[in-house]
């Protein structure tokens, strides 16, 4: 139900994700009440963050708010309520602890938090935010809160403030986070002015990102995401001998984690570029590619219609009402199976 939700969203049917994204709470919930046990309480998990982001979507701060604090509750040991399905605070432990949750909890409440402040332009909220946020997690400020304080401190125009977020001891945690650190402090750089020694930079930066072995097939979906905003920055310096081969290499993460949208924009960046030897065969990837999508914002991103025969396929009911059986008919017959935590709905 969450991969239809998804594919709701990319046809720019908010209404339609949003009722999936209901029925799959309310299967759980009478799963739950018939059965116990802890996969029904997985199961709501990723439905009742996607409302939230449906709702961010729809411009709701505050209702999408609610549905990124579920970490709070598991911290307070505190009982919680995913729509029609209640669970005890001994029972959310165990849901949490079943699939360790704890780590992606985290993350949804401070990335899409952040997101959600930011949509509505309040970055001193999202300030706000993040230093409650530090001193409910406790600990030392991770990576994931100083990246997220950095980007807000520069998008408020607080460049001094950001710099210093980069002199705090967690960004030498691993490579990647070195890397990190140092692609921002490039990016402060060029904001303040330095713009020659952001180039220079800039140059030894990518000549490091292209020794990484394994950024290529990367495991992590962050990556290609970071070639993407490197490709951009390198763009922005003027500088298309390092631009070239980190966008050759965002494109092949992409294509390895099937990543539509990053390659997409993989693929419009090399083409920009003068001297790519292998336009032709960029062309026809982009062209195949926009064929077979219809995610509506990535094509009215381009000045392109999305097919509307295509979008209004009967075949979309049809997997709607199956949809509806098949959770009516679970919640019947049998507890739910055990399943991988399913996918999720804007969380790029």
């Amino acid at each position: 139900m969450n991969n239809a939700a998804l594919i709701e969203v990319y046809r720019g049917d908010l209404r339609s994700a949003h009722r999936l994204c209901q029925m799959q709470l309310r299967w759980a919930a009478r799963s739950e009440a018939r059965y116990g046990g802890t996969t029904a309480g997985v199961l709501a998990v990723q439905p009742w963050i996607n409302l939230g982001r449906l709702k961010r979507l729809e411009k709701d701060v505050e209702g999408a708010l609610a549905h990124f604090s579920l970490v709070v509750a598991t911290l307070d040991g505190a009982p919680v309520r995913l729509g029609p399905l209640h669970l005890d605070a001994e029972a959310w432990q165990e849901v949490v602890r079943h699939r360790s949750l704890l780590g992606m909890l985290k993350a949804v409440y401070l990335i899409d938090s952040v997101k959600t402040f930011l949509g509505a332009r309040d970055e001193g909220a999202a300030l706000g935010f993040l230093r409650q946020a530090r001193e409910r997690l406790g600990g030392p400020p991770s990576v994931l809160l100083n990246e997220l304080e950095l980007l807000v401190l520069s998008r408020a125009g607080r460049l001094d403030e950001a710099a210093s977020v980069l002199e705090r001891e967690s960004w030498g945690e691993s490579d990647y986070a070195k890397l990190l650190r140092v692609t921002y402090r490039i990016a402060l750089r060029a904001a303040s002015g330095e713009v020659d020694r952001a180039r220079r930079t800039m140059e030894q930066l990518v000549a490091r990102v292209q020794a990484q072995e394994d950024f290529g097939t990367p495991a992590d979906i962050c990556i290609p995401r970071y070639l993407e905003y490197l490709g951009t920055l390198a763009g922005r310096l003027e500088l298309p001998a390092a631009e070239m081969p980190v966008w050759r290499l965002a494109r092949q993460a992409a294509k390895h984690l099937d990543d539509m949208p990053c390659r997409l924009v993989c693929l419009d960046a090399l083409l920009a570029l003068e001297g790519v030897a292998e336009r032709e065969e960029l062309l026809q990837e982009r062209e195949a590619l926009l064929q077979e999508c219809l995610y509506v914002a990535l094509m009215r991103g381009r000045g392109l219609g999305v097919d509307r025969a295509a979008l209004a396929d009967p075949v979309f009911d049809e997997l709607h009402r199956k949809l509806e059986a098949i959770g009516d008919a679970e919640g019947k017959s049998g507890p739910p199976p055990e399943v991988a935590v399913p996918v999720a709905i804007g969380a790029a």
